[in-house]
């Protein structure tokens, strides 16, 4: 069975920058519509946290002294452990939505393969 992880890696090689990759770990906190079902139990805490610690250890996440660690309030732990990217999803309790950019999140899922999946409230004109 595949991985969120392996999935992520073999989707984007090249990896991602620290914001996107925690623009990304908040868009599948919140929203994971066109992740596949295989994978959507990784997708809870602290699953998700673990996966994205993972990314970081292995340099998938790439810039992980960036200065947005600060506006997301994660500075307790180094990023490749699991309590940064808890961090990371607490903010959005601790600091409100501001912390979700929801266009930057769809775009990055787009980029990994996390297509939405259709709704069809219409029955086709024949």
């Amino acid at each position: 069975m595949q991985t969120l992880t392996s999935f992520l890696r073999q989707q984007l090689p090249g990896g991602l920058i620290y914001d996107d990759a925690a623009q990304l770990c908040l868009r599948l906190h919140c929203v994971t519509d066109g992740v596949p079902l295989a994978l959507r139990p990784q997708t809870a805490l602290p699953g998700l946290a673990d996966v994205f610690a993972e990314l970081a250890r292995v340099g998938w996440i790439r810039e992980q002294d960036s200065p947005m660690r600060t506006f997301y309030g994660a500075r307790l732990h180094e990023v490749k452990d699991r309590g940064h990217w808890v961090e990371i999803i607490a903010s959005i309790y601790k600091k409100g939505a501001d912390v979700v950019d929801i266009s930057r999140g769809e775009e990055l899922a787009l980029r990994v393969g996390f297509r939405k999946e259709r709704v069809c409230d219409e029955t086709p004109a024949a």
